[in-house]
């Protein structure tokens, strides 16, 4: 097989084929690198120290149920994996179902960087309707999911009347989908701000990124297909170990004593105490991400400047919307009322309590709103006005203090 690329670089190729769809482009460009992740599978690495840190991710797409086409992105990177032949996991799978899976899944290849020949099980789940593949509040499941994220070189687990067995070169990768209001039932309280949400990058949006009343694939998209799978099979067969060039180290540096220092004082990425977690594991991401970048655009098991530049600014980006993940979830019997209030007004900007009451009566009722009101009007993001001759009250966000 030529190990000749068409694209000068896949993920910017796949955005350009997504580009006539109505999904948001975030969850386009994280199920692309959800897409390499699976692609590399365990076949890759960088040494971190005593640590072996593999490309796989848990990657989560969080936006209302029908609005943002969550599933139309998932489907598109979830065919071209199909396509190039990567293993993949049933969405609605039991935990011992989805462990044998792994285990079936167990291939081998040659390492070129020390010449010898590794075993691997890689498997990647692509799920639209995560509630349907976590289960419910399922702790076991869940810490199965946490261990599997360091892609652990055996991992040993009990069956049903055979002892202990294990899996060799586990590496699991994983996009999910889901509502914010599913977030509740799918994950327990204790479950919030854990180990296993501290592994999630998630992508949150309220709206589709563009109206499509009749998507059509133009002649330059299908070629740009046929592109995509090439280049997807060169990525799938890269392997060894990816080391970082002098200007990587050095930009790697600066930027990990900045995010330390501003961590030291205080000032967490992301308020939200639910995310120190996340905040403590974000140097891993970023270099997780550089990996995928750097094989993103060449061959070469080299991590350069720019893949580190991209990949910042591909984190930072996404986590602008991240601190809504969790705004419904938390001891305060009224966070789900003040989080479905604020989500509303978020998408349009000014209502009357009327409006409001009319599209949220299943869901919130007026003590619960008189609590949101108070909430969000200490918070500063809403200003509400009441007008008694007309016995109305409007609310207007204000933008500027989200952020």
């Amino acid at each position: 097989m030529s190990t000749k690329r068409r694209l000068n670089d896949w993920l910017t190729g796949y955005l350009a084929y997504c580009n006539n769809t109505e999904p948001p482009k975030s969850y386009h460009t994280w199920t692309g690198i959800s897409v390499i992740a699976g692609a590399l599978q365990r076949r890759v690495y960088t040494v971190w120290g005593h640590e072996t840190i593999y490309p796989n991710e848990y990657i989560v797409l969080i936006g209302p149920s029908g609005k943002c086409r969550k599933g139309t992105a998932m489907t598109i990177g979830k065919n071209l994996l199909t396509e190039v032949g990567i293993p993949l996991a049933s969405e609605s799978i039991t935990r011992e179902a989805l462990i044998r899976r792994m285990k079936e899944s167990v291939n081998t290849f040659t390492d070129p960087t020390s010449g010898e020949i590794k075993f691997h099980c890689s498997l990647t789940v692509m799920s639209d309707e995560l509630s349907v593949f976590l289960g419910q509040g399922d702790i076991k499941f869940l810490a199965d999911l946490t261990d599997w994220y360091d892609s652990r070189d055996n991992w040993r687990y009990e069956t049903k009347g055979q002892g202990i067995d294990h899996i060799q070169g586990i590496c699991f990768n994983m996009l999910g989908a889901y509502a914010p209001d599913w977030l509740q039932s799918i994950l327990p309280q204790e479950a919030i701000g854990g180990g296993f949400t501290s592994r999630i990058i998630f992508i949150v949006e309220d709206r589709k990124g563009k109206v499509v009343p009749l998507p059509t694939m133009t002649k330059e998209e299908f070629q740009l297909r046929e592109d995509l799978i090439n280049d997807l099979q060169i990525i799938s067969n890269i392997s060894g170990e990816y080391k970082y060039d002098d200007e990587a180290k050095a930009y790697y540096v600066n930027w990990y004593k900045k995010q330390e220092a501003q961590s030291s004082s205080g000032g967490n990425v992301i308020d939200d105490p639910r995310f120190s977690g996340y905040c403590d594991r974000r140097a891993n991401h970023i270099r997780k991400l550089a990996v995928i970048l750097a094989a993103s655009r060449s061959n070469q098991l080299i991590i350069e400047k720019i893949d580190l530049e991209r990949a910042v600014e591909l984190l930072e980006s996404a986590e602008k919307n991240m601190p809504r993940v969790f705004g419904g979830i938390g001891k305060s019997p009224y966070s789900q009322a003040v989080e479905l209030v604020l989500d509303y007004l978020i998408v349009h900007k000014k209502v009357t309590r009327s409006q409001l009451m009319r599209k949220l009566y299943r869901d919130v009722d007026s003590q619960s709103l008189k609590i949101a009101e108070e909430v969000l009007e200490n918070m500063k993001v809403v200003k509400i006005s009441r007008d008694p001759i007309a016995n109305e009250v409007t609310y207007n966000l204000i933008e500027e203090n989200l952020k």
